[in-house]
Order: structure tokens, then sequence, then C-alpha cells
């Protein structure tokens, strides 16, 4: 039997955005150094000036890419058909899979190309991402109830952020992707505050995503040598990796300043979150209380305001459906090497075995409706 689903973790990479969606959208002055489609030695690449952000409408086989590579290549995705991007064609995939409606993040990766060269002038970064903005908008107005894109926020300027935070609910989204990765500053200091009071007056969700943090120690590429291993082990630890941005938004007083903004951990898994949840809340009370001063221990934030999203993490739904089962949302990372797709009836079956079915309806359906103010699906 079928079972009624959100993703709250669905994707929408460069890879497979129409050739035009950037040189149509920024202004004149950014036109040339837009990223653009180029062919090259036979292939499709997407290019900025003379840097490589990636191939055109390939995902799937490579480095790690394994039994979920080969199903991805099966299915159309190295063939050049950018069907993510197609309205009607990722329709047909996200009812083949039993998915009713998504939660999009975007193009996050480019402000470093997520493993190797991006853009790095801040100026085209923002006119890039104002750009996708506008194209992901536009893609979730052709199938109302069904796409909410997720908005992409500066992240080298509070003020450009905030600017951009409240043109996102202007533009009809329901929230946007904050990158720490590479930032001027980390999370936790004052210098993003505009940001923050700007997301919680406009009513927009400021999602993170694994892969934004972390990865220092198990780099995926040194110096040109790519090891499955390492790469192995970043995929791995990733995940665990959200933990310091968690740690930071609550200890820092984000939480405690704006109690009406709401953030989610985006494809963070859920089954460190307890052990951590107990951990932040004894240092707090052991050494913490008198330096930070805040008014509630700090799962008591997590509780209130923060959302973390899985694909499979069978323990993981487990203690959180003890411990915080309206903070936790199903997504099936469609259509990524890491995800569920076309499976993902199956990978809910084998997690909420045994689930009381209220708490099973919350992560897979009520929760991600009432965190993005969903009221329709169609």
């Amino acid at each position: 039997m079928t079972v009624k689903a959100i993703s709250a973790d669905s994707h929408m990479d460069l890879t497979f955005l129409p050739p035009d969606t950037f040189i149509s959208r920024v202004p004149a002055q950014f036109r040339e150094r837009a990223p653009r489609v180029v062919d090259r030695d036979g292939a499709k690449y997407w290019m900025t000036g003379a840097n490589e952000l990636g191939r055109y409408g390939y995902y799937g086989p490579g480095l790690t890419g394994g039994k979920r590579g080969k199903i991805l290549a099966d299915n159309g995705f190295t063939s050049g058909h950018t069907r993510p991007s197609d309205t009607v064609a990722r329709r047909q995939d996200q009812e083949r899979d039993g998915v009713e409606a998504e939660i999009i993040y975007g193009i996050i990766g480019i402000s470093r190309r997520l493993f190797g060269v991006g853009i790095s002038d801040p100026e085209l970064l923002t006119a890039v991402y104002r750009a996708y903005n506008d194209w992901i908008a536009e893609f979730g107005r052709s199938a109302p109830g069904r796409y909410f894109g997720l908005g992409c926020l500066p992240n080298h300027d509070a003020q450009a952020a905030a600017a951009e935070a409240r043109r996102c609910v202007e533009l009809g989204l329901r929230g946007a992707v904050f990158v720490p990765w590479g930032c001027k500053f980390p999370v936790w200091h004052e210098m993003w505050e505009p940001m923050w009071a700007a997301a919680e007056e406009a009513d927009l969700v400021i999602s993170f995503h694994v892969f934004e943090g972390g990865g220092a120690t198990v780099g995926y590429e040194i110096q040109g040598i790519k090891n499955p291993a390492c790469t192995g082990a970043w995929v791995v630890v990733a995940p665990g990796q959200m933990d310091e941005i968690l740690a930071s938004v609550i200890l820092s007083g984000v939480c405690e300043r704006h109690p009406r903004l709401r953030l989610v951990l985006g494809e963070s898994g859920i089954g460190w979150l307890p052990y951590l949840l107990e951990r932040m809340d004894d240092t707090y009370e052991e050494r913490l209380a008198d330096d930070l001063k805040l008014s509630l221990p700090p799962s008591a934030y997590f509780k209130r305001q923060i959302y973390a999203t899985f694909q499979k993490d069978f323990h993981g739904v487990r203690a959180m459906a003890e411990i915080a089962p309206d903070n936790v949302m199903w997504g099936s990372d469609y259509p990524h090497r890491d995800g569920t797709w076309p499976f993902s009836q199956k990978a809910i079956d084998e997690q909420f075995r045994g689930i009381d079915e209220t708490i099973k309806r919350k992560m897979l359906w009520d929760n991600v409706r009432r965190v993005y103010r969903i009221t329709s699906v169609v």
C-alpha cells in the first residue's frame, strides 16, 4: 500500500538546470561571466569564465557511485536529459516513487563548487543566486501544491542575505538555504544578525544542508588525488558534521533572540541528535550557564524551532519518536545517489515498521506541512 509522503529534502542541481537559467536573468554587467553551458571535447559543461562548475545533464556513476549510481544511469540521469527540471518528467518520477510534493533545495554548492572551484566573486554570486531564485519560483508556479522550491542566500554579507530573504518571500518561496561553507564569519557571529531578523520578520524558513561544512579532515580531493576511501569517509560522516551548526545557532543565542525563526538541518540524519541534545543540556548546566545566560535549556530551543530531515535512519526514527517527533521530517533526496528514489515506499516501510501511525504521519506529512506552511497538496 502506498503511504502518503512529502519529501522534505529533494534537489534541483546545477547540472539539470536549463542552459539559459542565468544568462537570461542576470543583469547585463554579469552576463559574460554568468554560468552557461559550453560544448567541450564532445561533452557539455557548466562554465563561468574559464572555470568548470560541472557536467550538464549528467549525474550518476562515478567515484563511490555504486548501486545507486547505476540505478540513476539506468533511469536516464546520465543521458543529457534534464528530468528534474522538466515539470512533467519530474512529476512522473515522484508519482512512480509515491511522493506527493517536494521541498526542493537548489544550487547550494556553486559558491565553491561542491568538489572544487566555484564562483568566488560575491557580487556575481549574488546575481546568480537571484537569477536562480527567480527561476525556482517560476518552476514552483508551474505546479502549485507540488513543488516548493527554496531560495539561495548570499553568504558574504548579512545585509545582502537579509535583502534576498525578503525578496524570496516576495517571490512566493517558503524558505531559503544559507551555506556556512566559505562564509566570511561562522553562523554564531553577530554579523549575521540582520539575516536572522529579516527571516523571522518575513516568516521565511532558513535551511542548512549537509556537505556545507566539515570535511576538513577527510577532504574529498587533496592535491588532485581522489581516493574512494577518503570520499566514502566524507559521505559517511558529513551528516554528523552538522552538529556544529546546530550547537552554534543555539548556544550563540540566535534562537533566544529570534523565537519565531524556524531553522532546518537538511539531509542531516537524526540518529545523532539525541546524544547532542543531551550533551548540550549537560554542558550548558555544568559549564556554560553563567556565561551564556540562556532562558531555556539548549534542547528546548531545538524542540521549539529547529527541524531535521532524514532518508534512512532506522534507530534515529525510534529515538526521535520518543524525544521530539514533531521536529523530524523524511525526505527522498531525489535525485541524488544518497537518496531513496525510486524505492522510497520500500524505504519508508522499512524505516517505520512498528512505529505508531500518528508518529509516522508526523514525520512523513504533518511536520513538513506545518514548517513550510503548506495548506494544499495537489
